[in-house]
């Protein structure tokens, strides 16, 4: 039976009112050994930190559950992370907001049966994180779950995330959206991969995508599961049929796959907004290398 430890993003403004009321649900129906309630996403990283301190560090059925964001999810990954353990916790994940990019990983359909379901599991299933290391535009480490994105890639998921339902909202975010992209300068790209040496100087959206592999029970990684992807500056109209296609369309020297490996390095000489799983990582010049690993999931 696993032992769950709860971490809750209170006050989020994308819930929806399903998501308020399940919150009252969970903590009446699931049995669990601590309950911790934040309100942004340092105080999240802190109280993370502190489990993966005070747990014991041995093979358990400790279980720490999120219910949040992405954002949520991605801090309490990087503060558990940030303290060295032999065993590391499991995290189990009850997406509270709109939009989501785990839901599929997480085979939920709706929240109806997901507290049984995850009492009903005993072991977890091992998927592959991304991390970077070097100048994000800090010196740093950042391990994401989903994507990194730089130029205008934050302004397009700062799209997404606030997006909503109403009309009068969803006409000003492409109002928004259509003026960053008409601001967004371009810049300079450098991809140094085992395989090939890329110089994109006129790129203006960068995103590295995990694709969330799952791994074996061991936690063995398979080969390549982190691709990057770089967009040139374009005509607006170019970029719209992109986004509605997928990409399908656009001519080979406007958009650029790479399949990273561990230690491939990627430069942005300029200084530009940077995102990771959905939250800031604020603005600079960005010099890292790409690595990976597996961190155990209770999904």
């Amino acid at each position: 039976m696993p032992d769950f430890h709860i971490i809750n993003i209170v006050q989020d403004k994308h819930q929806d009112i399903q998501s308020a009321d399940f919150v009252p649900h969970v903590k009446n129906s699931l049995k669990f050994s601590s309950w911790y309630e934040a309100t942004f996403d340092a105080e999240i990283t802190f109280i993370a930190k502190k489990l993966a301190k005070n747990l014991p560090d041995e093979s358990s059925n400790h279980v720490i559950l999120v219910l949040g964001n992405d954002t949520t999810l991605n801090a309490v990954l990087n503060g558990l992370l940030s303290v060295e353990r032999q065993h590391q916790l499991p995290i189990s994940y009850i997406p509270l907001d709109l939009h989501t990019n785990f839901t599929p990983a997480l085979h939920l359909k709706d929240k109806t049966n997901v507290l049984p379901q995850l009492q009903q599991i005993h072991h977890p299933k091992f998927l592959n994180i991304g991390k970077i290391c070097g100048d994000i535009p800090k010196q740093q480490t950042k391990y994401f779950i989903s994507s990194v994105g730089i130029g205008f890639d934050t302004a397009l998921t700062e799209y997404k995330k606030n997006t909503s339902p109403f009309k009068l909202n969803v006409l000003k975010n492409h109002f928004l959206t259509t003026k960053a992209f008409f601001n967004q300068k371009s810049f300079p790209v450098t991809i140094n991969a085992c395989s090939e040496y890329l110089q994109l100087p006129n790129s203006f959206l960068l995103t590295l995508k995990n694709k969330a592999t799952a791994t074996s029970t061991t936690g063995n990684l398979p080969e390549t599961s982190i691709e990057i992807i770089v967009l040139r500056k374009m005509k607006m109209m170019q970029f719209v049929t992109g986004i509605i296609f997928n990409h399908k369309y656009l001519r080979s020297n406007i958009i650029h796959h790479v399949n990273l490996s561990p230690g491939d390095a990627i430069h942005v000489h300029d200084i530009q907004p940077g995102h990771i799983d959905g939250g800031l990582l604020g603005n600079g010049c960005f010099s890292f290398n790409v690595d990976q690993q597996s961190y155990p999931f209770w999904i």
